[in-house]
């Protein structure tokens, strides 16, 4: 369906919008977000910008989602033809250094008397988590293929019980993001889920422990090896 200019111009500025945001941002932080200077480098009133987005909230979900947005994106590029996991969480930690201060809008602090709609950032927001745990069923299914026909150890009924009690364990643990799994159309197992997470806050504990300065100076020239060296000892 071919777009009118009304709807073309509304894209158009919606976009100016969102590119303003994220240079507020970038310069200033969350605090630094404000419609009005918005209007004024657009050079409309005010109550034009309003017509657009309705209050800060709702610049803060835009940009949000935009940001969820882009460094998907940046994984998605980088994963091309090369599906690793330490792949994707060197793709994570360039647009960090990149975009710091959008990092810490999605991944930082939670904001003050904010609460992001679900329904408009909960798709974006997962992209990158979904793409992990891709990875990792294929690197599990390679794996057990490789394994394929070694013989199992037996194990004692003492040990079976108490695996049993692990897995009861784990399963009631995990049922929360299973069904968040499920709601996106995914259906992965337990171990699939942990291994997942596992990797998950390592990566992003990690970041936010460069980022945010909590391990101190000293780490600018090694974050990449860094990286690295815990991705590999996760096994992935």
């Amino acid at each position: 369906m071919t777009e009118t200019p009304r709807q073309r111009a509304r894209i158009e500025t919606e976009a100016q919008i969102t590119a303003i945001g994220n240079r507020m941002i970038d310069d200033e932080g969350v605090d630094g977000l404000s419609l009005r200077a918005i209007a004024r480098e657009l050079g409309v009133v005010s109550s034009a910008v309003y017509r657009y987005v309705k209050s800060r909230d709702e610049l803060l979900t835009i940009l949000i989602r935009d940001a969820f947005m882009q460094i998907a994106d940046a994984v998605d590029e980088a994963l091309d033809g090369h599906r690793r996991v330490e792949t994707l969480a060197l793709a994570m930690l360039e647009w960090s250094r990149r975009h710091p201060s959008r990092w810490a809008l999605i991944y930082g602090t939670p904001i003050a008397d904010y609460e992001a709609p679900r329904e408009e950032t909960v798709v974006p927001g997962t992209r990158i988590m979904v793409t992990l745990a891709e990875l990792v069923a294929e690197i599990r299914d390679d794996a057990e293929a490789a394994t394929e026909g070694d013989a199992k150890p037996r194990g004692s009924a003492a040990k079976s019980v108490q695996d049993g009690k692990e897995r009861r364990g784990m399963e009631a643990a995990l049922q929360p993001l299973r069904d968040g799994l499920a709601e996106l159309g995914l259906d992965y197992d337990d171990h699939v889920i942990l291994e997942t997470i596992t990797i998950w806050v390592a990566v992003i504990g990690l970041i936010n422990g460069l980022r945010f300065g909590q391990f101190g100076p000293g780490f600018d020239h090694v974050e990449d090896d860094l990286m690295s060296e815990v991705i590999g000892r996760l096994g992935a």
